[in-house]
């Protein structure tokens, strides 16, 4: 009798400390699986918050939640290898080669998404982008606000078209410009459109003179303005960019030069912007 109550006694404690280790284990899967469903459904959240992170980057929460409403995002760059634009193919290529080899002191960009139904909505956003890029005697047109005099003046007051040459999907134009403050100077602008990208890009041909100064503040070449539009899945994607190598003696003129530099870069970019917006 009495080596029964032992056994069953030890048969009780072994079963207690059984249930116990298996509530631990419980515990413990329950904790893992916890955390697991946390971390997945806080990395779609993100994913959702930020649809660009793959194309452009180093952009701040409210930025990427500007591009989710489908709204353009202007930002300044402080040099040319902290540009947003990730994407690696021959147009996008093209433009980090191009800007990094100015070595700017100056870079202005804009990045828009723009969800599209089907490839006739895509083709229609990008033949009114192409449309308006190859108006250049309508840039004269395009409001620009001086943060300096605190006014709006035209982006040019002066576009005098040299010629256009016929290139493949669209067109090259040089033409001979004004904007305050500097003197006439001419510029090529390009683009070519394809079945789902546009490219356009503008560089000046020849010294851009400050004109109070009498001095050249930009060499032959040194200020680009560089666009991309593309289509990726169910989404038109714009990147663009405008990038200035200026002479400011040290900074000296930067407060003059910069905002009449960059303030144009946004002005147009913000208009070809309007031309792809519902």
């Amino acid at each position: 009798m009495e080596h029964r109550l032992t056994r069953y006694s030890l048969d009780l404690g072994y079963s207690t400390n059984s249930k116990r280790r298996w509530r631990r284990y419980r515990l413990k899967y329950f904790a893992f699986f916890s955390i697991l469903v946390f971390f997945l459904l806080t990395v779609q959240a993100t994913s959702a918050a930020q649809p660009q992170e793959y194309f452009f980057q180093n952009l701040s929460e409210k930025e990427y939640e500007t591009l989710a409403r489908e709204e353009p995002v202007i930002r300044a760059v402080s040099n040319a290898k902290k540009i947003s634009l990730t994407l690696s193919d021959e147009a996008a290529d093209e433009i980090r080669n191009r800007i990094s080899a100015i070595k700017p002191n100056y870079l202005t960009e804009l990045m828009l998404s723009i969800a599209v139904k089907d490839n006739q909505e895509a083709a229609v956003l990008l033949n009114r982008v192409a449309t308006a890029l190859s108006d250049v005697e309508g840039y004269v047109k395009i409001p620009y606000w001086s943060k300096q005099q605190r006014t709006f003046y035209d982006l040019f007051d002066k576009m005098q078209v040299l010629g256009r040459t016929s290139i493949d999907g669209g067109e090259s134009i040089d033409v001979l410009q004004h904007m305050e403050p500097f003197d006439d100077y001419k510029a090529r602008y390009s683009y070519q459109q394809e079945k789902d990208s546009l490219r356009f890009s503008c560089s000046n041909v020849g010294e851009i003179v400050y004109s109070y100064r009498n001095f050249a503040a930009v060499a032959s070449g040194d200020m680009l303005w560089e666009l991309y539009a593309f289509r990726h899945g169910d989404r038109l994607e714009i990147y663009g960019i405008g990038a200035v190598k200026a002479f400011d003696f040290m900074g000296l003129f930067r407060d003059r030069l910069e905002p009449s530099f960059m303030g144009r870069v946004e002005a147009f970019f913000l208009h070809i912007a309007k031309k792809i917006q519902r």
